[in-house]
């Protein structure tokens, strides 16, 4: 099938409804603001996690604690989806301006017309490809060490009388696999399937359209937060532990976590933070239409766009 190169989306160079007096952009394109907007005055942001919070998401909560979404008119609300609850069906309904989901679950609905596009990629790899090695139960206080990631791979030590299984490394989940068809899940779980992005940020096209300053100033500051958790992954987990207290019992783990992602959050010979391959997209999207996952022949066409990153577009 051939496919039409990514025309990206028009912005306004003026967003409507959401330019505020005191926002300007820098030369290189990055939002900074000059003012403190007045109590009441921000713009009101709610993102969906795709599922529960861990060490992959510390950017956001570091962004939040250090004042960068606050330092250009956002308030931003993190919300976490219920049991059976779809984060890009919540902004594609417009319970939430954002998400955070995968590249095939942007595929997928926009194979049902639905109208979202990523415009920042998170994690560049699948996330069960991110091994993780597991801390020792002395590195979380003498406390056992609990793990809600699957697939742990166990090293095992066998002498002539006992055999004993330690696990050693964890790999994290896709949260939204159980939202997948059952033979995407089957063939991605098979050697050669094809790479994507396993953390991307989601808004609808008429979002991304109508109030294009608002979602790449979230978006600028999102590129922050996680240069900061890279410059200090520990202090980005306590300030994620600090926001979500229940995580306190695998502490380590998400550091271990947030650790061993990071070269995944910033590849190597990246443009800049976010940037989504649009070879990549294409790619995998011929490969689920290929496979008959994807009937649409809009579904991958502007499915992602880099327009709203630091020094992008308008």
């Amino acid at each position: 099938m051939r496919l039409q190169r990514q025309r990206g989306f028009r912005v306004r160079a003026a967003a409507v409804g959401v330019a505020l007096a005191g926002v300007v952009l820098a030369g290189c394109g990055e939002v900074k603001n000059t003012i403190t907007p007045k109590k009441n005055t921000a713009n009101q942001v709610t993102v969906v996690l795709a599922g529960p919070p861990n060490g992959l998401y510390a950017g956001i909560y570091e962004a939040q604690a250090l004042g960068y979404f606050a330092q250009t008119d956002m308030d931003v609300h993190v919300v976490t989806p219920g049991a059976g609850q779809d984060p890009l069906s919540m902004v594609h309904g417009g319970q939430a301006l954002l998400s955070i989901s995968s590249e095939p679950s942007v595929l997928l609905h926009r194979n049902e017309d639905e109208p979202l596009a990523a415009v920042g990629a998170i994690v560049h790899v699948p996330l069960p490809a991110i091994t993780i090695p597991l801390p020792k139960p002395s590195s979380s206080g003498g406390k056992a060490v609990t793990t809600t990631p699957t697939n742990i791979h166990r090293k095992t030590t066998t002498t002539s009388t006992t055999t004993t299984t330690t696990p050693t490394t964890t790999t994290v989940s896709a949260p939204d696999t159980t939202l997948w068809p059952a033979a995407l899940q089957q063939l991605l779980s098979q050697p050669g399937a094809p790479t994507y992005d396993g953390l991307v940020v989601v808004a609808r096209k008429g979002t991304i359209v109508e109030h294009a300053g608002l979602v790449r100033r979230f978006v600028q500051a999102l590129a922050h937060g996680y240069r900061a958790a890279r410059g200090d992954p520990r202090q980005a987990i306590n300030k994620l532990v600090a926001a979500v207290p229940a995580l306190g019992a695998t502490r380590a783990l998400q550091l271990a976590t947030l650790k061993a992602a990071l070269p995944d959050m910033f590849p190597a010979g990246a443009k800049l933070w976010g940037w989504q391959r649009e070879a990549e997209w294409n790619t995998f999207g011929t490969w689920m239409t290929t496979h008959h996952l994807l009937s649409n022949p809009n579904a991958i066409t502007d499915a992602s766009t880099n327009e709203l990153l630091q020094g992008q577009g308008v």
